[in-house]
């Protein structure tokens, strides 16, 4: 009996459950989801109202572009290197000079006795006012100015006392002029800068080297209030990257390894690998990625639907053309959408840009939920069948025990 109503049964089954399809287990939003929710570019009625944009010729030219933030963009000053000043707790080395004996700094009595025509003074070191005191020349400003201005102002006030006064400073300490240098790197610590000038590697070197590969290395560099961050591996191979160095500029290096998520039907979740991936290379396309996690997995998968979240800057947007009028926050929510089964789309995956922390989602194919709901159906027929089954069994024992 019920051997004959099986398909019957089944066909009542699959009718019942029919509403339940969008309780069947997932790996995230199906394609009408993310299509329906998004319109023009946003839904105001959405939990997070997000910006949807296709990857096509269109918009392929904006995408295809590394977002990649660069000191020499973020800062302006294009001089080729600091010019070195004196500032306040140098401490400075002078000595003066006079052409014959017997003048205000080496009498006549001892110039036998002396190497030469000239002293040395003790070290000064600049004061809270920026001063140094120089005996017959009184207090002399030194902040703020460069070597050769501080000798030119001690034989100024030196001409009308000893005879041709020449004046040689050096700075024998520096205070004033040093660089931070914190984070991973082998020797971190306070560093001064020398008088030609020094790059950002120059200055990253001195501190040890960094303890990890450039490729996941970011160096963050605070100057005037401001701070950007860059991988490390950018500045060791664009020579343009590697900027000058100013007093008082702090360096921080953080281990980072770029690297973004892939879920959905891809080949790496079936087989169990982990769903964060590295870049392993300074920029990574989006073919690359899909490369990485393995592939779409060819039994689940709709090419149509493969996606890339991020949160995208406003200006960038209203670029390619979406109206973000209606969004609140200069970082904006945004979706992008690309169809793998166009034989245009492997080329344009080829060309767009990952970024850092990017989310790659590939939809299963609406198939999928068809055979999540049959093979439902078939485990709910077998488990009536094999309880009905049960209950003969059991029906029957007792009438043959007694």
């Amino acid at each position: 009996m019920l051997k004959r109503l099986g398909n019957p049964l089944l066909a009542l089954v699959a009718v019942a459950l029919l509403p339940a399809c969008s309780l069947l287990p997932g790996t995230g939003p199906k394609s009408d989801a993310v299509e329906t929710q998004a319109t023009s570019g946003i839904r105001s009625n959405a939990a997070l109202p997000y910006a949807l944009v296709d990857i096509s010729a269109d918009t392929i030219g904006f995408l295809s572009q590394p977002n990649l933030v660069t000191f020499k963009g973020a800062f302006s000053d294009k001089r080729p290197k600091p010019v070195q000043v004196v500032g306040v707790g140098d401490v400075l080395n002078v000595s003066i000079f006079e052409a014959a004996p017997g003048g205000l700094f080496t009498p006549a009595q001892a110039a036998g006795a002396r190497p030469g025509n000239f002293v040395d003074l003790p070290a000064q070191a600049v004061d809270q006012k920026g001063n140094i005191a120089v005996p017959y020349a009184g207090e002399i400003p030194a902040a703020a100015r460069t070597i050769p201005e501080i000798q030119d102002a001690i034989v100024a006030r030196l001409r009308n006392r000893a005879i041709e006064p020449q004046v040689v400073v050096r700075l024998a300490e520096q205070h004033s002029s040093i660089v931070s240098v914190l984070g991973d790197v082998n020797t971190p610590g306070v560093l001064s800068l020398n008088s030609v000038g020094e790059r950002i590697l120059n200055l990253i070197a001195r501190a040890g080297g960094p303890k990890f590969e450039a490729i996941e290395s970011y160096v963050t560099l605070q100057r005037d209030g401001r701070r950007v961050k860059v991988l490390l591996s950018r500045i060791v191979h664009d020579p343009s990257e590697n900027i000058f160095i100013r007093p008082n500029d702090v360096i921080f290096i953080t281990r980072e390894s770029p690297t973004f998520t892939a879920l959905g039907a891809l080949n790496q979740n079936v087989f169990g690998f982990n769903s964060e991936i590295a870049f392993d290379t300074e920029t990574l396309t989006l073919a690359q990625a899909m490369g990485k996690a393995g592939g779409l997995n060819d039994q689940q998968s709709d090419p149509s639907e493969v996606y890339v979240y991020r949160h995208e800057d406003r200006p960038f947007l209203q670029r390619l053309g979406i109206d973000t009028s209606r969004f609140i926050t200069d970082s904006v929510p945004t979706i992008y959408h690309i169809n793998l089964r166009d034989p245009s789309g492997l080329l344009l995956a080829s060309t767009f840009q990952m970024r850092t922390k990017d989310v790659m989602y590939v939809a299963n194919a609406k198939v999928v939920d068809y055979y999540k709901f049959l093979t439902l159906v078939n485990n709910t027929a077998n488990s009536v069948s094999n309880t009905a089954n049960s209950v003969t069994n059991v029906n029957t024992a007792v009438k043959t025990r007694w």
